[in-house]
Formats: C-alpha cells, sequence, structure tokens
C-alpha cells in the first residue's frame, strides 16, 4: 500500500497496453520499436524521438515515470493533425539506452534540449507532461522560457509531494511508508533532487496552461482506508490547483471517469486532446486561453477554473 501512494506522483503503474519499459543498461544495443528513430545527441548517446503531422509549435509529450512514448499511442495520431507532435523515450527507457550511474530531473531536461536540437526541431514548443513528466515539463519551461509556448499538465505530481503524503499517512503506518519512501532514488533516477528542482518554481508568468487531472486515483491509492484515501484525494485536488495558479492564464479540468493515466485507452484521451489543442491553438494566435466552460461540457468532465 505505502508504494501505491506515489505511483499517482510518478506514473509508475502500468497501464493496459503499455509496452514493457524496461531500464536498459548503457552496454545494450536497443530494438526500435515503433515508426521512430534514434537521434544523437552528443557523447555518444542517443535518444529514441517519434514525430508525427506538421506545423508550428511543436507538440512535445512527456511520459511518466517509467513510462515511454508509447504511453501517448491514443493521443499523438489525433494531435498530429493539428500540429507537429514528438514522443521520446528518456534515457533508459523504451528504445533509449540508460545514462551510467545516477541521474536526476536536471539531466533529464538537459537531455531533452539537446534531443530538441540535435532533431532540428525548432522552438517554440508546447509541453505535455504526465505524472512524473509533469514536473519535468514545468521545470524545462521554467528554464527554457523564451522556447516555451505552452504547458498541458496531465494528473502532473504535485509541488512537495512526497513530503506532504507523508505528513497526512495515519502513524501506525508512518514506518513503513517512510521506508519505502526514503529510496529516492529508483531505477537510477533520484526524484528526490527533481522534486526540490520543482519545488523552487513558484511562477510560470502568463504561460498558456491547461491542468487535466483524474476524477479518481482507486488504482493508485490501493488498499488505503476509506479515510485516508479521501485525504489523499482531498491533498491531490489541491496540489492540482496549486499547479493551475503557477500561470495568469490557465484552466483546469477533472476528467471525472478517469483513473491516474487519463491519455490512456482506459482513461479518457480525447480530454488530453481538447486541453493540447487548446493550448496549441493560444499559444499560435498569441491569445487568451478560452474559459474551462467553453471547452468542455457534459457529465465526464469538470471544471475548476
Amino acid at each position: 500500500m505505502a508504494a501505491s501512494v506515489l505511483v499517482a506522483g510518478c506514473g509508475g503503474h502500468e497501464q493496459k497496453g503499455q509496452r514493457d519499459a524496461t531500464t536498459k543498461t548503457a552496454r545494450a544495443v536497443p530494438v526500435i520499436v515503433g515508426s521512430g528513430r534514434l537521434v544523437a545527441i552528443g557523447g555518444g548517446r542517443s535518444l529514441f524521438l517519434d514525430c508525427v503531422g506538421s506545423g508550428n509549435p511543436t507538440v512535445v509529450l512527456e511520459a511518466g515515470f517509467g513510462g515511454d512514448s508509447f504511453n501517448w499511442q491514443q493521443v499523438q495520431p489525433l494531435l498530429g493533425r493539428t500540429t507537429r507532435t514528438c514522443a521520446y523515450d528518456r534515457a533508459g527507457l523504451g528504445n533509449s539506452v540508460a545514462l551510467p550511474g545516477v541521474h536526476d530531473a536536471r539531466e533529464e531536461i538537459s537531455d531533452l534540449q539537446r534531443l530538441l536540437e540535435s532533431a532540428r526541431l525548432d522552438a517554440p514548443y508546447v509541453l505535455v507532461g504526465h505524472s512524473y513528466g509533469g514536473l519535468l515539463a514545468r521545470l524545462f519551461a521554467h528554464a527554457h522560457p523564451k522556447e516555451t509556448a505552452g504547458l498541458v499538465l496531465v494528473d502532473s505530481m504535485g509541488r512537495d509531494q512526497t513530503r506532504r503524503q507523508l505528513a497526512i499517512w495515519p502513524r501506525s503506518q508512518e514506518r513503513v511508508l517512510r521506508r519505502s519512501v526514503a529510496r529516492s532514488v529508483r531505477d537510477g533516477v533520484d526524484l528526490g533532487a527533481g522534486e526540490s528542482l520543482a519545488a523552487r518554481v513558484t511562477s510560470l508568468g502568463a504561460i498558456p496552461m491547461a491542468v487535466v487531472t483524474a476524477g479518481t486515483h482507486d488504482n493508485e491509492w490501493g488498499r488505503a482506508p476509506a479515510r485516508l484515501a479521501r485525504a489523499l484525494d482531498r491533498q491531490w485536488a489541491t496540489m492540482q490547483d496549486e499547479l493551475a495558479a503557477l500561470s495568469s492564464d490557465h484552466l483546469h479540468v477533472v476528467a471525472r471517469h478517469s483513473d491516474h493515466f487519463v491519455q490512456g485507452s482506459d482513461g479518457q484521451p480525447r480530454v488530453v486532446i481538447r486541453a493540447v489543442q487548446a493550448v496549441v491553438r493560444a499559444a499560435r494566435d498569441h491569445m487568451h486561453l478560452p474559459p474551462c466552460t467553453r471547452l468542455f461540457s457534459g457529465p465526464d468532465v469538470r471544471c475548476r477554473s
């Protein structure tokens, strides 16, 4: 149960139909799966990139922790009808070979910058990040504001999420949970360092930003007692509202019938598609985002702002 609480923040829970995201060693030779290609980013390293469509701004899809470009198969083809849309595999995932040793979010956003340059994908970009990928997307936007035209955060990790989840965990289970999350390095990635970096991002100005929140986290909270699950749900909603408030130009929609993988076949991928298209249009036309209620209606969605 302890580990399942962190799943919603990292995106590591395997969705139905997800490709096996086994971490590759630095010496492994990747076997390309899908229609993309390996792009050399320097230092003898390459990352897998898969792009569809044409037009600007370019949409960059950032998967959750342990996920890869395959996680976007339900949304990427349709987004490609609107603009060029690219998904990639971070080091050690999918078709990309791992970095030796331990790395953190700083190295991952540096990798992304080098990938975009090497692939000659000109700025600006609309970053779409799921879960841990949302943390990386806002770090990229903060580090490269002139290159970032918009953001879409899909049930993204919240600010100081691990510390805040620990704070509401029952004392009777605290030792078990702390033993589980004390291991901040997972699969060669220092998650704790990434959360510390993201905690410093307190504003993203007026960048067009859409926040898409899952309506349920039953799979993520696992066998947590009902009272704790309700507390975790309230905390998650608060963190999602905080993410929306990072930009003065934002909308926030809840995909009521979706669990953590909103973009997956068992979620509500069209909600993600519509949110991305709205941000692309705002970035392309240099306009503010429309009100959430103008874009989303019906019993399967709910606008928070």
